[in-house]
């Protein structure tokens, strides 16, 4: 049968150039080309449109092209015989593990700042922030590799998940009525969330009240998990110190959003963790192989929890 790469907006020629080099017998196509739809039994998506995976009757396995799969639980017509799969690679944790230490490290030291003051031609030496106690949100498998790095550079790690976690040197809350108390202490709070609808909005105005006065929010999860209204105020009332963002509710971000020019937000184009082509079909092609013969696929995703 066939796979069908399915990520508009995208020159996908170097994956399905991937996908052959590990096995030349496949049959790929990338979409909008793709042929026969009764063809594709396996699809590769990222922002897939919605609706779309209704055009392919012998669909069996829908792979996200990353971590996350709120993507493809966005559509509102998602098929419900389908196995859904996510990427789960080292390579993008360790990734996600340097920007997050790099993006505390810019905030403590204020590098940020000494480059504006470069512009403006201003010598002004301060203090660095000493603030230690860095709140994950999220402990799943790139979670907890960002704790082991944190906590390899001395930090005070705690960590929020809706189930029990059991790791080496992190204070750990679970459920709904340890949130509040998870972040309440903390000078840093890092978002690594999956976006389930338990999530959505959760970085609103009552979160950032029950967070330490002065804190600092870095989200690295998805755009969805931010009232982005709320976090303004909160910055604005000085509850919140300020935020580095590399995730946002519209993306790219447009032109006339207030965080392109807010002095106390950092952006980056979702680009803290990308998928590593050569890592990515290795994986995807193992998994079609499984679906081939009929064995359980790796990296499957719960529809119940949405990741």
């Amino acid at each position: 049968m066939t796979i069908l790469i399915l990520i508009p907006g995208r020159d996908c020629r170097d994956l399905a150039a991937a996908l052959k080099k590990n096995d030349p017998t496949l049959d790929i196509r990338i979409w909008p080309n793709d042929g026969e739809q009764a063809d594709i039994d396996y699809i590769i998506s990222w922002n897939h449109p919605a609706g779309e995976l209704h055009n392919y009757p012998n669909l069996k396995v829908v792979a996200s092209f990353g971590a996350g799969v709120d993507h493809i639980f966005n559509d509102p017509a998602l098929p419900e015989n389908i196995t859904i799969t996510r990427l789960v690679d080292d390579c993008l944790a360790r990734q996600m593990s340097d920007y997050v230490l790099g993006a505390i490290l810019n905030h403590r030291l204020r590098l940020t700042e000494y480059r504006e003051y470069q512009g403006a031609g201003v010598w002004s030496p301060k203090e660095s922030r000493t603030g230690n106690h860095v709140c994950l949100l999220g402990l799943g498998n790139i979670g907890q590799e960002v704790t082991h790095s944190l906590t390899a550079q001395n930090f005070k790690v705690s960590g929020w998940s809706q189930n029990p976690k059991n790791i080496k040197g992190v204070t750990s809350f679970q459920g709904d009525d340890e949130l509040a108390k998870a972040i309440s202490d903390a000078d840093y709070i890092v978002c690594l969330l999956p976006l389930t609808p338990q999530t959505e909005n959760i970085l609103d105005k009552t979160f950032f009240a029950r967070a330490k006065k002065g804190a600092y929010l870095i989200n690295v999860g998805r755009g969805g998990h931010l009232n982005e209204d709320d976090l303004l105020d909160a910055i604005y009332n000085e509850q919140i110190s300020g935020a580095c963002l590399d995730v946002f509710r519209t993306e790219p971000l447009p032109d006339a959003h207030p965080f392109w020019r807010h002095p106390k937000i950092y952006i980056t184009p979702h680009s803290a963790s990308l998928t590593n082509i050569e890592q990515a079909a290795l994986q995807l092609i193992e998994n079609h192989r499984k679906m081939q013969n009929n064995q359980p696929l790796s990296n499957q995703v719960d529809r119940t929890q949405g990741y």
